[in-house]
């Protein structure tokens, strides 16, 4: 999609699956609540009193690249008691205390909805499958740089036929860093960068591809998660005197 906005960056559909179930259940159990009520207020109130009720102090951390909220205190359910039994009025605050209560409820029902958006998230995008990052190549390129980088092509038909067999591995930090900082001067162990691909769809990915000197390592750094590491049997790069 392009345009202004664009809706696949910012969409997860783990997520979205989970919310829309949540949505329903909400929905069905509002409805249920509101027929059983001997004299229903008007709906329009109900569903105000139920978006206040969704009012809460809580506490937010990350947990696996996914902000979760736990809700502690029913502010908006405590405002809402004080507003409707104003004057002794306590017939009124009978009447609505079932959806404030429940907008309440949706907090939680949203955490546990957030929390399995990330089993299903690794279901949905293994972080050891590569079509996580790289679904689509056919618009693949190569891009060199840094200055001293070989004269070198991608073989797209090689990086294609290993597409199914590269391995994650960890990654050597430490020794790349020594390698880069070697007496005979600075050594770019990434020179290449692999643009034009596309990851799989419906995670709001986007990767930076940097690809290893001989042609073997790939290293993806994604704007969600942490980078991963991938070795190759073959060299995807053609020229340059790369060698095998």
């Amino acid at each position: 999609m392009n345009g202004i906005f664009d809706a696949e960056k910012y969409m997860h559909a783990p997520s979205l699956i989970l919310i829309a179930i949540s949505c329903i259940l909400i929905g069905i159990a509002f409805a249920i609540i509101y027929k059983k009520q001997e004299s229903p207020p008007k709906a329009w109130k109900a569903l105000v009193v139920f978006v206040l009720g969704m009012i809460t102090f809580s506490f937010t951390f990350n947990l696996s690249d996914e902000v979760v909220s736990v809700p502690i205190i029913p502010i908006g359910v405590a405002l809402l008691s004080w507003l409707l039994r104003r004057k002794g009025n306590e017939g009124r605050w009978q009447r609505f205390r079932r959806f404030a209560w429940l907008g309440f409820i949706w907090n939680f029902i949203f955490l546990g909805a957030s929390l399995l958006a990330i089993p299903l998230d690794e279901m949905m995008y293994p972080k050891a499958d590569i079509s996580t990052y790289m679904m689509d190549i056919k618009r693949a390129s190569l891009m060199a740089t840094h200055p001293n980088s070989k004269e070198v092509t991608l073989n797209k038909e090689e990086l294609e036929r290993q597409m199914n067999k590269m391995k994650q591995k960890k990654i050597e930090s430490e020794s790349w860093y020594y390698g880069i900082n070697e007496d005979s001067g600075y050594k770019e162990m990434f020179p290449y960068i692999l643009t034009g691909t596309v990851p799989k769809k419906g995670r709001g990915l986007e990767t930076l591809i940097f690809v290893e000197e001989d042609g073997k390592g790939l290293l993806i750094t994604p704007n969600k998660g942490h980078q991963v590491y991938y070795r190759l049997e073959e060299s995807i790069l053609t020229g340059g005197a790369i060698e095998g």
